[in-house]
């Protein structure tokens, strides 16, 4: 983990550099007393641009935290003995591409769900959003990087860790707490962000239990982010979102979420709910048909 960690933050910082050093050109460097300290004045606009999932400098880190967690993985398997990058979930298996779309259509099930009930008791208005098509593009492509990168480092070598050494509930509750603390820097990340983050770990927990492979939970992580965005208007995780909609939340920050977006409400309990239980059918059915779900796919 330290070596992710570390990694992350060197490729992280690299990538935004660029953008940074933009904004130290346009805005100019503020220096503080005591002490000498360098700071940037950056405007609340500038600041929402840089944080965007739509902006170019998000996708630039975001690919370069994918790099990193290869890196990672590779540099685990040449010197530590760990797992391969495939061996962690991505074989082609029978059932990969089912997955992978089932994963996919959770994601609009779930915020759809969660919108509804928002309107249904006045607690949000909803109209249309402003983002454009290239918006839309450069967020899918962002919300894919940001899917494999966290999936990869939290089901694929986190779980399989913890599994191994302190088996499967373990795993789950390990993994899970370590992916909502991942989020702690994001803004106004509180205790409410915590749980609800913790709750999504599970999610995509039982997303990995449920097929033993990292497609589904990948695929469910990128429409999670991306319905809850792009496409409805809700924040992500604390993070700016415009979408096809626009959606204003006027009930109880408790339920909505408020500015963090619903991973900070109540209401994240029923998307939660649907997606759980679509989970659940999936194993069983998955579970009844044994022979179907065996060796990767050749070729």
């Amino acid at each position: 983990m330290t070596i992710w960690s570390t990694l992350v933050s060197i490729f992280g910082l690299l990538a935004a550099l660029p953008t940074l050093m933009a904004v130290m050109q346009r805005r100019g460097a503020v220096v503080t007393v005591p002490g000498g300290a360098m700071t940037i004045s950056v405007t609340n606009e500038e600041l929402n641009g840089l944080m965007s999932a739509a902006g170019t400098t998000m996708l630039a880190v975001s690919a370069a935290t994918l790099v990193a967690t290869v890196l990672s993985v590779w540099i685990m398997r040449r010197w530590f003995d760990g797992p391969a990058l495939l061996d962690l979930g991505l074989h082609r298996r029978p059932g990969w591409l089912a997955d992978s779309l089932v994963g996919l259509a959770l994601g609009p099930v779930m915020f759809l769900g969660i919108l509804l009930l928002l309107l249904a008791v006045g607690w949000a208005h909803v109209g249309a959003g402003t983002v454009d098509a290239a918006a839309v593009l450069i967020s899918f492509g962002t919300f894919v990087l940001v899917a494999f990168s966290e999936e990869i480092f939290a089901r694929g070598w986190l779980f399989q860790v913890l599994e191994k050494g302190r088996g499967t509930r373990w795993a789950v509750i390990g993994s899970a707490a370590i992916f909502a603390l991942l989020h702690g820097f994001n803004p106004g990340f509180g205790a409410a962000a915590l749980v609800g983050l913790f709750l999504a770990g599970l999610l995509f927990a039982q997303a990995y239990i449920v097929t033993r492979q990292l497609w589904l939970p990948v695929a469910l992580h990128l429409s999670w982010n991306f319905s809850q965005g792009p496409i409805f208007g809700f924040p992500v995780s604390g993070l700016p979102g415009s979408g096809l909609l626009a959606v204003e939340p006027t009930g109880p920050e408790i339920v909505t979420g408020g500015a963090f977006g619903p991973e900070a409400g109540l209401v994240l309990l029923v998307g939660i709910a649907l997606a759980s239980a679509c989970l659940y059918v999936l194993g069983r059915w998955r579970a009844a048909r044994p022979a179907d779900y065996g060796a990767p796919v050749s070729g």
